[in-house]
């Protein structure tokens, strides 16, 4: 069992095909605030981000949004958050996020939350972290994910112990078998 107090949650901007995203986005929402798990996400209102932080809100949880000025407009910044930081460039957005978080729980998303797994991933491989890093398996839709992860060990790109560094979940329910 870990402790954790903050979780940084990446995940689409949009709603995305199946209406069970949202469903458990609200879920990881409701679960964080119940947990005393302080939300740092990108802070924007639109998809699954907005279902998730609105979710933490209304529960009566802490939420932190990071969102660079480019994308206040373009992803709705959430207005009801009382801690906001608005950045300039990318960079900063992730590092801020990385920095605030004790763990890292992935969504299901486009490219971006492709690109912010595979970040805080290779920095967990290089050692430059130990924090855990969960993949809410939503409907299997991460698991071409996997099957990429397994092919770059097959191909011996990457050691197997890589799959040491992210946890796969099915339900936020999992979670709770590994914090607190």
């Amino acid at each position: 069992m870990i402790k954790i107090s903050s979780m940084a949650v990446y995940c689409g901007s949009s709603m995305g095909s199946n209406e069970s995203f949202y469903e458990e986005a609200e879920k990881v929402g409701r679960f964080l605030a119940e947990h005393k798990i302080k939300l740092i996400y990108g802070g924007g209102n639109l998809g699954l981000m907005g279902a998730v932080s609105n979710a933490t809100l209304n529960h009566g949880g802490n939420v932190t949004g990071v969102i660079t000025a480019h994308l206040v407009n373009k992803e709705k910044i959430n207005e009801d958050l009382r801690d906001i930081h608005i950045v300039n460039t990318m960079s900063e957005r992730k590092n801020k996020m990385f920095n605030e978080a004790d763990a890292f729980l992935i969504l299901p998303g486009g490219i971006g939350t492709l690109e912010e797994f595979f970040e805080i991933l290779s920095w967990k491989q290089l050692k430059l972290h130990k924090k855990d890093i969960f993949i809410l398996n939503i409907d299997n839709y991460w698991d071409d994910l996997t099957k990429v992860i397994d092919k770059t060990i097959d191909c011996k790109f990457a050691l197997s112990n890589i799959k040491d560094d992210y946890k796969i979940i099915n339900s936020i329910s999992d979670l709770s078998n590994y914090i607190n």
